[in-house]
Order: structure tokens, then sequence, then C-alpha cells
């Protein structure tokens, strides 16, 4: 009987996030602590897609746990690229509701 063992790195949304902390540039003349004491910025899916190809290339240059990194902002931009038709939506059967359309 043979088990595969999954290869595939899960990564939780506070290591994520502490990983892509450390990746940015530091911030203007803040001390390092409080700059992290903030929620960073959201991402849209176009720059969680671009941000997921520098970590590609990163892979391709042999950094082992890039690849991981890549596949979880990858699955996250799809996630947020699918966020925006369903909140639209959701508005319009708020409004049909409000206007005893439906």
């Amino acid at each position: 009987m043979q088990v595969q063992a999954d290869t595939q790195t899960q990564w939780s949304s506070k290591g994520l996030l502490r990983l892509l902390r450390a990746t940015l540039p530091p911030a203007g003349k803040a001390p390092a602590s409080a700059a992290f004491d903030a929620p960073p910025q959201r991402l849209s899916s176009e720059q969680l897609s671009e941000l997921a190809e520098k970590w590609r290339r990163r892979s391709a240059e042999g950094d082992k746990g890039a690849d991981s990194v890549a596949m979880a902002l990858e699955q996250l931009a799809e996630r947020r690229a699918m966020e925006r038709p369903s909140r639209i939506q959701a508005v319009g059967r708020r409004l049909s509701e409000l206007m005893q359309l439906s």
C-alpha cells in the first residue's frame, strides 16, 4: 500500500501576511514596529496577480518556498476577482427587494 504525502505547503493568512510584509521596503522614517501595527492596504486582484508573478520568478531562481506563496497569491487573486460580481448582484437583489420588484 502506497501513501502519497501532500507536498504543497499550506499557508495561514497570518503566515502569508508576515511573509509578504517581510518583502516590503521600509515605510518612511517610522520605526519598523509601528509599520506592523497598522493593517496593510487591501490589494486588488491585479496587484495580487503581479505579486504572484514575482514569486514565480523567485521560484524559477531556486527559492523552494516561493512556488507555494505564488499559488496562494493566485488563489486569493481569483477569489478577489470573483467578489466584485457577487457584490454587485447582492446590491441588485437588495434594490429589487426595496423596490418590491421580487
